[in-house]
């Protein structure tokens, strides 16, 4: 009975092993059953068993060739078919042929029919010799072109901020220092700056008034300067716990050049509440003015806070009368009397208490 071809679909002898119109390999009757069939290796298409390559990527069927064979040859572009066998090489022998024997033929091109496609190789089409030709490697083009444009970033920000082109970084500090003034006024020792004199579009110029010692202040004029001498009464309570920090630390080292540097502090401080308490009597106000009890007010509120500095320079002048390399802790209930008879009933000392039962009462309000 004939059998059919599998290949050119062509009757042929029921006991021939190879085609005589294609020349395809068709084994022996028992060799493989109908119902086996294999898979290819590259792509995973169903192959016949008798197949030779993969119709469908050109991979030789499983058996044929090896895999360092098949991977170059796909490299070179070789991968449109294989050798066919003869009759003569079928009648030497009873089984498949083993891929040695298939290679000795297949490596001459002119013994077989494999399709030859030239590869054009360049300094920048090379492929490396250890590249898988099935997996190409992925190179990271993507990353290093997001890390520049990142660097590029960083270094233009950078450049805007220290060179600042646009001149816009002068601007920026100056608003900062308008906006700390006005959150501390007592720290930067003046009244928060009003900003540009510039207002709704209009130039608008502020009258400036010199005062002297024989200016006489009434209605809005007398208030504003009472506020703002009471204001820089308050001011004095910052500096005066660096005085009493300095005090503590300080009043009973031997070394003297040490304790005249802490001591500065409370003399310099006791020179700026003075110069205030002079202006106090410096300011002139208008006969029956209401506000003659503020400036009477103020003037005490300076005077406790005055004495509370002095007491603190009167015993830094009894340390500062010892020499150099004095052990002064068996003085100490001598250096510290100024202060102790400063203290009232209660054990504080008095001015502090008077100042802080009549500072916020005291405040000059406009009348």
């Amino acid at each position: 009975m004939p059998l059919l071809c599998p290949h050119c679909h062509t009757n042929v002898p029921a006991d021939a092993t190879v085609c005589p119109h294609c020349s395809a390999y068709l084994g022996t009757p028992t060799s493989h059953p109908a119902h086996e069939f294999i898979f290819c290796e590259g792509c995973g298409a169903r192959l016949s068993p008798k197949a030779r390559t993969c119709p469908k990527c050109g991979r030789p069927a499983p058996g044929i060739l090896s895999a360092e064979a098949s991977a170059s040859d796909l490299a070179a572009g070789k991968t449109a078919s294989f050798p066919k066998l003869t009759d003569e090489v079928l009648k030497n022998r009873s089984s498949k042929p083993s891929a040695a024997e298939v290679l000795d033929v297949s490596l001459d091109p002119e013994k077989t029919n494999v399709l030859k496609i030239p590869v054009e190789e360049s300094a920048g089409s090379k492929r490396h010799t250890d590249e898988d030709p099935y997996h190409r490697r992925k190179r990271p083009y993507g990353k290093v072109a997001a890390a520049l444009v990142t660097l590029a970033l960083v270094g233009g920000c950078a450049y805007m901020v220290v060179a600042d082109p646009l001149g816009v970084m002068p601007r920026f500090y100056a608003e900062v220092q308008r906006q700390a003034a006005e959150m501390f006024p007592s720290r930067e020792g003046m009244t928060p700056d009003t900003g540009d004199a510039a207002t709704d579009g209009a130039d608008a110029t502020e009258e400036t008034v010199e005062l002297t010692d024989d200016t006489v202040l009434s209605g809005e004029a007398a208030y504003d300067r009472l506020l703002e001498l009471y204001n820089q009464i308050g001011d004095f309570q910052d500096p005066l716990s660096d005085v009493i920090d300095d005090y503590n630390g300080g009043f009973l080292l031997s070394n003297l050049e040490r304790r005249r540097e802490a001591s500065s502090s409370a003399y310099a401080l006791r020179d700026q509440v003075q110069a205030l308490r002079d202006e106090l009597d410096a300011v002139r106000l208008e006969q029956d003015s209401p506000y003659a009890e503020d400036l009477e007010h103020l003037k005490q509120l300076a005077t406790w806070m005055y004495n509370r500095v002095d007491v603190l320079c009167q015993s830094w002048d009894i340390s500062l009368s010892y020499p150099d390399g004095e052990r002064l802790s068996q003085y100490q209930s001598e250096i510290s009397k100024p202060l102790r008879e400063a203290l009232d009933a209660s054990g504080r000392n008095e001015n502090l208490t008077l100042f802080e039962e009549n500072y916020n009462s005291w405040r000059p309000r406009e009348r």
